[in-house]
């Protein structure tokens, strides 16, 4: 029907588009992240792959359409990053706790302290000069 059909592929490539720009226009008013919108081109890709496999044509018209190979792993990149920033950040909020908590019972040297938490002696020292 589509397949050999260029003008209901066309018909299907709009509808993909105004798709695509309503979930744009989502993201910029705030409703939607792009985590969000990334996974839903995602489904529809992975959808729409899963409806057409036979039909090459359409397969590509509208899987250009919804952005090919980068959208397919763009929202898993994000969360990834989102993850691994989240990690990072707990590390070092765990590392300046520990000091502090060490420093305030003052049986270590600010040396060991640093050594014992991974920061840095000028941040230990920071650290005990606040207290």
């Amino acid at each position: 029907m589509y397949n050999n059909n260029v003008k209901r592929l066309e018909e299907a490539q709009s509808e993909f588009r105004k798709i695509l720009e309503g979930l744009h226009e989502l993201e910029k008013q705030g409703v939607i992240g792009a985590f969000d919108k990334r996974t839903i081109i995602e489904l529809s890709r992975d959808v729409i792959g899963e409806i057409a496999h036979k039909y090459e044509n359409v397969r590509k018209g509208i899987g250009d359409i919804m952005g090919g190979a980068l959208i397919e792993t763009e929202a898993r990149i994000i969360l990834k990053q989102g993850i691994e920033q989240g990690k990072s950040q707990g590390i070092d909020e765990t590392r300046r706790k520990t000091a502090l908590r060490l420093l305030k019972r003052g049986k270590l040297t600010i040396e060991e302290i640093a050594e014992d938490t991974g920061l840095s002696v000028s941040e230990v020292q920071q650290f005990a000069a606040g207290l």
